[in-house]
């Protein structure tokens, strides 16, 4: 049991969607909540009427450090970095830090299954839930794919299998959290402007095994085991997904928990030829006059980048991309790019890293903002060439999510409809 969990005066730091979920659900378990955010935004205020409803103390604006020091443990939003200055005085007052994912597995029944890597996240989160639903079991898919565990959890019973994708902003959280299956599914360089360093990203990923018990399953690559952790020690047995090159690793992995959980093969094939993709990952737009519009705003990764790059023709691609860089070295999809873009345009606040990352290996254009790069991507693509959003970055220096950016990246293909 968490050390924490029987205290009742809890801050919520972060009054975004998991915030305000886990304030609610805390407050009718009996917990004393105050909740804090430093913004104040017209959407912090719709939310905080809830918190009024429920009669839940709160401030926007600021972090008030007197009332904070007043509680037994924080529950702190993944959007606050160990950087931040509320963030190093948690450290230094020696309050618990712990993840709306640590506290949800407190109260959760039922068997878990939690996915993780620095890309597919959200698409086999999706995709696993939708095998344990073909074969006869309620199941809810959760948490970082963009409705929080702790918020499901009054509608879930001792038979719902959960699905739910963890970052490692989460994982960092936790201390007693324990899936059945652990699902690893890759590890790039990435968060790197959260994390200090590879290393520190990688324990983070890591703390998704370290509660296991020997009936549970670790499911990863070898080759992320056997460059990035080869002494770390699971406890839980070992399964490997992803060794045959030629075959999806998607695939593969939802093979491997069919049989792991003794399921139906046949339902397997049927959910992976039946499922239609998610919005914003890889989405079809539209085609306009030859041209392919494909939303892939859900893309902040290079490894994402990179799977996206492979499902189009060489050099067909005019690509967009921009927005916020976390720390990788964008000169390692250099080759890719020679070989699948025929144009990029790159545009926000990481236009400067990505012309320096890529200048000389694909032909570059800068633009302010995502609407004025789609403005010359129609004025460069031609019949049979496919217009990619996908950024490679985070969304927020001019976005409030991915999803807002994506939403833009379609408005602005209807708007261009002779």
């Amino acid at each position: 049991m968490n050390p924490v969990k029987g205290k009742k005066r809890v801050a919520v730091l972060g009054l975004g969607q998991t915030g305000l979920a886990s304030a609610v659900f805390l407050k009718k378990k009996g917990y004393e909540v105050f909740v804090s955010d430093r913004q104040t935004t017209e959407t912090l205020e719709k939310r905080s009427a809830r918190l009024r409803e429920e009669g839940i103390l709160f401030e926007l604006g600021k972090h008030s450090f007197d009332k904070i020091a007043g509680c037994d443990w924080v529950l702190i939003s993944p959007g606050i970095p160990p950087s931040a200055e509320i963030y190093q005085w948690l450290c230094k007052m020696g309050r618990p830090r712990v993840s709306e994912i640590e506290a949800a597995s407190w109260f959760s029944p039922g068997e878990v299954t939690a996915v993780t890597g620095t890309s597919g996240k959200s698409t086999v989160t999706t995709l696993v839930s939708r095998l344990f639903q073909a074969n006869g079991f309620e199941s809810v898919a959760c948490g970082n794919i963009g409705n929080p565990w702790i918020g499901e959890i009054d509608r879930l019973t001792p038979e719902t299998r959960v699905v739910v994708e963890v970052s490692s902003f989460q994982l960092l959280h936790t201390s007693t959290f324990r899936p059945h299956l652990g699902v690893l599914l890759n590890i790039g360089r990435n968060h790197l402007d959260w994390h200090l360093t590879l290393e520190d990203y990688v324990a983070a990923k890591l703390r998704l095994f370290h509660h296991q018990e020997p009936q549970d399953f670790a499911l990863l690559r070898r080759k992320d085991q056997e460059s990035l952790f080869p002494h770390f020690s699971f406890r839980a047995k070992v399964v490997y997904f992803g060794e045959k090159e030629e075959r999806n690793s998607n695939e593969q992995l939802l093979y491997e928990i069919t049989r792991l959980k003794g399921l139906n093969p046949d339902k397997t094939r049927e959910v992976l030829l039946r499922f239609e993709g998610l919005e914003h990952r890889l989405e079809n737009v539209k085609e306009i006059q030859g041209i392919r519009f494909v939303n892939d705003s859900k893309c902040t990764t290079l490894e994402a980048l990179t799977w996206a790059l492979d499902k189009f023709s060489d050099r067909k691609v005019i690509l967009l991309a921009g927005g916020h860089a976390k720390g990788a070295d964008f000169r390692e999809v250099r080759e890719r790019l020679s070989k699948k873009v025929r144009q990029a345009v790159v545009y926000g606040e990481a236009q400067e890293v990505l012309w320096e990352s890529w200048r000389g290996a694909v032909p570059l254009l800068r633009r302010v903002d995502l609407r004025e790069a789609f403005g010359e991507a129609l004025k460069i693509a031609r019949a049979g060439d496919t217009v990619l959003l996908s950024p490679a970055c985070a969304s927020f220096d001019q976005f409030r999510n991915y999803e807002e950016r994506g939403d833009l990246f379609k408005q602005l293909v209807y708007e261009s409809v002779p």
